[in-house]
């Protein structure tokens, strides 16, 4: 049978033979400067300086975190100065991570603390972050493959697809890559490489499917759980005024169903996803947000279903609007895993949405709640 896999590619994982990366070259030295060489633990990955003034680092949690324990572990992070090797060192310590399967959410902010190497910088190259992907774009992904402090590389390729909070590319990553900057012509960072899907064919024969990364936008709209514009605090925007603008409240929304499918004995419809998971609609409510009638269901056996790990309950559409039925707020659904922001006034809401907007606010039963997270209030 063919099976698919996903695996997390910090250095640990047991490595999956790949084509050969090249070394670094064709980027700007200050944009491959900022892709620093991380160590947490045992595991080596890769990290993207995104503010250069205080010192963060963005990587994955699974390279924070000791995944037996899952708690997190002394890092110390490597820059690169004139050739391809790390060169200069200094311990990091964690600010916040997140760590959550069913949101495909795998981040970790660091910041840099005091140099361990005989040589430090005078300042900290970083990259700022562009939240204005779109599929066909060129991307390059830096990072270090390897066990020790091997040389960085770059590989290129297109975006080829945006879902649930991840950028799928051609662009190869390797393991030790993980938590590399996926770095977009507009020198702008768009994710941070974080997997790769892959087909068992065969057994003990494996085909590679996709490489993934954390999406920026769902790292932004997690930063923003800890208070109004708080990702401000931690990166720097390539275009601020233009994601600050109203119009970029609402993300495109995109469930990737290979299949939407239900059983013969009940109603239940399901989202079939490409790494062998699905997703449940937890109501009409939800289906219809999505979606205008059933003819697109198909009916498969509770067997076949079975086969497809239950992940997530899927949230309404992004511009739903919303109220928990215990809550007198109403909350705008901005992206596809349900991120809810205030709206804090009717004059808001009708500066937003228009005159008629309460007509469009559904209920929410507080036991779906859960399915949801908070976001910062609408300015």
């Amino acid at each position: 049978m063919r099976r698919l896999f996903l695996s997390a590619i910090a250095f640990l994982v047991i490595p999956i033979v790949l084509p050969t990366t090249v070394r670094a070259a064709g980027l700007p030295y200050s944009l491959r400067q900022a892709v620093v060489w991380v160590h947490c633990g045992d595991r080596q990955g890769s990290g993207v300086v995104v503010n250069g003034e205080e010192g963060y680092v963005l990587t994955n949690a699974h390279i924070l975190l000791n995944l037996g324990t899952m708690t997190p572990e002394p890092c110390r992070v490597g820059f690169v100065d004139d050739g391809v090797e790390p060169e200069i060192y200094y311990e990091a310590s964690w600010v916040k991570y997140s760590y959550e399967d069913s949101t495909n959410r795998d981040v970790a902010i660091l910041k840099i603390g005091r140099s361990v190497s005989r040589r430090s910088l005078s300042s900290f190259p970083f990259i700022p972050t562009d939240e204005f992907s779109e599929v066909g774009d060129t991307l390059s992904v830096v990072g270090y493959p390897g066990s020790a402090e091997g040389a960085q590389t770059v590989t290129t390729g297109k975006i080829t697809g945006l879902e649930r909070g991840i950028v799928k590319t051609d662009a190869e990553i390797t393991p030790g890559v993980s938590g590399g900057a996926g770095i977009a012509a507009s020198d702008g960072l768009v994710g941070l490489a974080t997997r790769i899907l892959y087909l068992e064919i065969a057994p003990g024969v494996e085909e590679v499917v996709d490489y993934e990364l954390v999406d920026i936008r769902a790292i932004l709209t997690w930063m923003d759980t800890f208070g109004t514009d708080a990702h401000d605090t931690y990166v720097t925007h390539l275009d601020s005024d233009r994601y600050h603008a109203p119009t970029n409240f609402i993300a495109e929304g995109n469930l990737a169903c290979t299949m939407l499918a239900k059983s013969p004995l009940e109603s239940t419809v399901y989202c079939l996803h490409s790494d062998g998971t699905r997703s449940v609609f937890p109501n009409d409510a939800a289906y219809h947000s999505w979606f205008s009638d059933f003819s697109g269901v198909v009916t498969a056996s509770a067997t076949d279903l079975s086969a497809y790990r239950l992940v997530s309950n899927i949230t309404m559409k992004p511009g739903s609007l919303v109220k928990i039925e215990s809550d007198p707020k109403v909350y705008l659904v901005t992206d596809d895993i349900g991120t809810l922001r205030w709206i804090q006034s009717e004059d808001r809401a009708v500066e937003l949405l228009g005159h008629g907007w309460a007509g469009f606010v559904t209920d929410i039963p507080v036991s779906f709640f859960s399915s949801y997270r908070l976001g910062s209030p609408l300015p």
